[in-house]
């Protein structure tokens, strides 16, 4: 009986509901108008871009009775087996499934939204080494008076110097106190024409190395290495194959990046320029107090310098351009800019869709709800992750915020639908 008796009371709640707004036509309704913005939306996974038409909008349909209101369209690895039906990321035939996804949401009322790339962080075959991440490489010769150094000015690591790696700057400091530019006096084999006259000395090279990263989980078309962020000329190298791609309007509601995982990334070509036009003086002088040697409040200076070019840089270089490269196509940006190295506020609030992430798993003390042991994470979400994102809409005035939910709940395949009622 009681399996009767719940939808019958359901049944009659709506009916009391029903019965209510005849009798009130005017009365305006507690809850807000329903559109597909204020419904959840899904990631869509396209495992290789094996897709076709006819599931596409077979899909979409039940996506749309389902009440789901849109998809993010993400492309990742393919299933072995099914090598034949692979699509090349932004060619023609991915570009038609595109379109036919677009079209059918139109039809049944949802929207679409894309990854800006395959897997995550952004990058791809279109990014060579000259445009992929950088990193800071810090490395520290000693030399005596009327000596020599034997030691090439080279990274040490031969993977560096195969990418080509330049040295940014080679600083001299002595210990009585004094320094020396030594950048000029390193030949192209890395050989210094330099010898000091007396004394101990400390020799500090930067390098402009590259991290190496390549796409995580990038489906055919995509892979390659991740993208310098702080670099606006890579970006706009990055952007022509879309604007190859996209050379009619797409129909996409917004270009999506998830989360700052590019892991290491702490340099980019030109970086001492722009530092010096941003904070004023020359950080190649300050080459040891970067590498945390010498006068502590000295290093504390130069370290927040140096982070403040950084975040200057990934908003300006980056997050921008990019939000105004995706109005041209008449699209929306939405950014997970957790992670990044900059002011998170101001990197959210650049974008037209803020959007955070839970991380973690919340219990409730709800009778039958089961406790997962296997949290891959084992900690509660911290509501200051949550903050960041909708206080950068609030003080925007931006009406959408996003958040991507039921994530590190547990491993794959280990947590059903009681575990994600929390989030």
């Amino acid at each position: 009986m009681k399996k009767i008796i719940i939808p019958l009371g359901l049944s009659l709640m709506l009916c009391m509901l029903a019965g209510s707004r005849s009798k009130n036509p005017d009365k305006a309704s507690p809850w807000p108008e329903i559109t597909k913005e204020t419904k959840p939306w899904t990631r869509w996974w396209w495992l290789g871009s094996a897709v076709d038409k006819e599931n596409i909008t077979s899909l979409m349909e039940e996506y749309a009775k389902a009440g789901f209101g849109g998809v993010e369209i993400t492309l990742i690895y393919g299933v072995k087996g099914c090598e034949d039906q692979y699509l090349e990321f932004l060619s023609p035939a991915w570009m038609d499934m595109l379109n036919t996804c677009v079209l059918e949401a139109e039809h049944v009322v949802m929207g679409v939204d894309m990854n800006l790339g395959t897997g995550w962080p952004i990058g791809g075959p279109q990014i060579t080494p000259e445009h992929a991440a950088s990193r800071l490489i810090l490395q520290k010769y000693e030399i005596s008076g009327n000596e020599s150094l034997e030691a090439k000015i080279i990274p040490e690591d031969p993977r560096q110097v195969e990418l080509g790696v330049n040295l940014e700057a080679l600083m001299a400091y002595s210990e009585d106190g004094k320094s020396l530019d030594l950048t000029g006096r390193v030949g192209e084999d890395g050989t210094l024409d330099w010898i000091p006259e007396k004394g101990m000395w400390n020799l500090y090279a930067a390098f402009c190395g590259k991290t190496r990263q390549r796409v995580k989980r990038a489906a055919p078309g995509g892979e390659g290495y991740t993208m310098d962020h702080l670099s606006e000329t890579a970006l706009g190298t990055y952007l022509e194959r879309f604007d190859q791609a996209f050379t009619t309007p797409t129909g996409v509601r917004s270009f999506f990046n998830d989360s700052y995982e590019v892991y290491n990334a702490s340099w980019s070509p030109g970086f001492l320029e722009e530092f010096s036009e941003r904070r004023g003086y020359d950080l190649s002088k300050y080459l040891k107090h970067l590498a945390g040697e010498g006068d502590t409040n000295e290093i504390a200076r130069v370290k927040s310098d140096y982070r403040q070019t950084m975040s200057e840089m990934l908003l300006e270089h980056f997050t921008v351009p990019w939000t105004e490269w995706s109005h041209k196509h008449q699209s929306l940006t939405r950014n997970q800019a957790h992670g990044s190295p900059g002011n998170l506020i101001d990197l959210y609030a650049a974008v037209d869709i803020p959007e955070c992430e839970i991380f973690g798993h919340r219990t409730f003390d709800i009778p039958g709800l089961p406790v997962n042991d296997d949290d891959s994470r084992n900690v509660e979400p911290n509501p200051m992750m949550l903050k960041l994102a909708t206080s950068a809409a609030h003080i925007m005035n931006k009406p959408l915020i996003s958040n991507e939910t039921f994530t590190w709940l547990a491993e794959q395949m280990n947590n059903g639908w009681p575990g994600a009622l929390p989030d």
